[in-house]
């Protein structure tokens, strides 16, 4: 594996990067590897998964979004600890707990036993997760930071590809249960490789850790937030759920912009990264892009097999050819970002997402057949590797000075909320302009589709001026 990875590397460049920089990219590729196929290879199995415990469709989602929220919800605390010094522990941590919950979560005999151990994958994913982003800013040269994002990007590329395929295979010929037993071997591969190569920690300093009710105020205010977004298209959810989240998120927000007054040092976000105009103008842009892909990504299977008529099959070999052409863009976009700067990749990530966005609207207007989605899938997918690779490479860059690590998860951050905000907006603008069943609707289902292609036109010309805004900047080989 590391050799692979070290030829695809190395390729085109003068000087060949060091043992130790390689092997950081294969743990950075082998660990988004495993959080991406994690989350795609179940989708698969969710019908079956329901049928086994007895579950309504709209209960079965708790198989999802339990991982999401423990994910993101811990992500902006563990990240903030992970920078004290703590990033070979947690690797090798969060690998460990990863693994024990895989394999809870397969030998699970009830609903409520899997919904809580896929909360505690979520939880150690997110602490796997907050360490990659300090592997880039440490472990890898100045030069060649837009080449670790470009392998995240790739790997996560790859578990989109894999996800479906290995989901199909192993309900139907084996059980779900091995959906989770799978993760224990690349589990065991990450502590190995981590344990040899990741240099040891010094010791955290205690009074660099963020402030408890601070990190205890922000799992909250987006764990809350999280599943009122679910709430809007989760019926299921009883009035008490709405009153309960509504108070949380109330009470958490002023206790959270009170902590980090209260203790600038050990805030859980530094004022220094909330204050920097070209980060914050960057973040927007990656946002207002990321609730773009999301929310398209959220209707595509409905239109492809509500209007094109395409089987769950032919769908799927449809929208694998945006993580095909995601996976063969990514690596030379991250070389671009290293060589000229990420102002015009990130551009060019608007501007191909623009033209999916009008292609699919041409595509609406005139009827045309399904083999005409091809091209703009491609050119959907390509959007992908220079917004997934050019957009947080940019972050890292305009970043403030030895804040770094925590501007990095607070992007990782912006991409679990944007995608969760994507698909609420995309569900609620088809819902305002069609009344139609989205599986049945036909051209009422694409004019919905259509309406929100629009919508997205609108975001991606704001997220066009805050890129435009911020100046290039070349970081030079140390």
């Amino acid at each position: 594996m590391s050799s692979d990875i070290k030829t695809i590397l190395i390729a085109s460049d003068k000087e060949k990067l060091s043992h130790q920089s390689v092997m950081a990219l294969v743990i950075i590729f082998l660990a988004s590897l495993i959080d991406g196929l994690d989350a795609s290879i179940v989708t698969v199995a969710l019908p079956k998964m329901s049928g086994y415990f007895g579950t309504s469709v709209s209960d079965s989602s708790w198989f999802i979004f339990a991982y999401v929220v423990g994910l993101a919800a811990f992500l902006l605390p563990l990240g903030k600890m992970a920078k004290n010094n703590r990033v070979r522990k947690f690797m090798i941590l969060g690998t460990a707990l990863f693994g024990f919950s895989s394999f809870m979560c397969g030998i699970s005999e009830m609903f409520w036993m899997l919904v809580a151990f896929r909360l505690l994958q979520g939880i150690s994913a997110a602490m796997m997760s907050c360490v990659l982003p300090s592997m880039v800013v440490h472990m890898l040269p100045a030069d060649r930071k837009g080449l670790g994002m470009s392998i995240m990007g790739a790997s996560t590329g790859i578990a989109l590809i894999l996800g479906p395929v290995l989901g199909g295979l192993i309900t139907t010929y084996t059980t779900w249960h091995w959906l989770f037993f799978i993760n224990i071997p690349i589990c065991l591969i990450i502590i190995f490789l981590s344990v040899n190569n990741i240099p040891k920690d010094n010791g955290p300093d205690r009074e660099k850790d963020p402030t408890v009710i601070g990190g205890i105020s922000a799992m909250i205010l987006i764990g809350s937030l999280l599943t009122m977004m679910e709430d809007l298209g989760d019926p299921d959810i009883n009035t008490i759920g709405r009153i309960v989240c509504g108070i949380l998120v109330a009470i958490s927000l002023p206790v959270l912009i009170w902590s980090i007054r209260k203790d600038r040092n050990r805030a859980i976000i530094a004022p220094k990264v909330i204050y920097n105009k070209e980060y914050l103008l960057v973040g927007a842009s990656f946002l207002l892009c990321t609730i773009v892909v999301a929310g398209a990504q959220y209707l595509l299977p409905y239109v492809l097999q509500g209007y094109w008529g395409m089987s769950p099959m032919e769908s799927s070999l449809y929208l694998s050819t945006i993580s095909v052409a995601m996976v063969i863009t990514v690596t030379p976009v991250g070389r671009m970002c290293d060589s000229i700067g990420c102002k015009f990749p990130a551009a060019m990530a608007v501007t191909l997402r623009s033209m999916f966005c009008i292609a699919m609207i041409i595509i609406a207007t005139a009827k045309a057949d399904a083999f005409f989605l091809i091209p703009a899938l491609i050119v959907f997918g390509m959007s992908h590797a220079f917004s997934g690779t050019a957009q947080p490479t940019r972050m890292i860059h305009h970043s403030t000075p030895g804040y770094e690590d925590e501007s990095t998860n607070l992007m990782l951050m912006i991409n679990y909320l944007a995608s969760a905000l994507g698909c609420v907006l995309f569900a609620v603008i088809f819902s305002m302009t069609t009344n139609a069943d989205p599986v049945s609707s036909g051209r009422m289902l694409l004019d919905g589709f259509t309406a929100t292609m629009w919508f997205s036109l609108i975001l991606l010309a704001m997220a066009m001026f805050c890129t435009l805004a911020v100046k290039n900047k070349i970081v030079k080989k140390e």
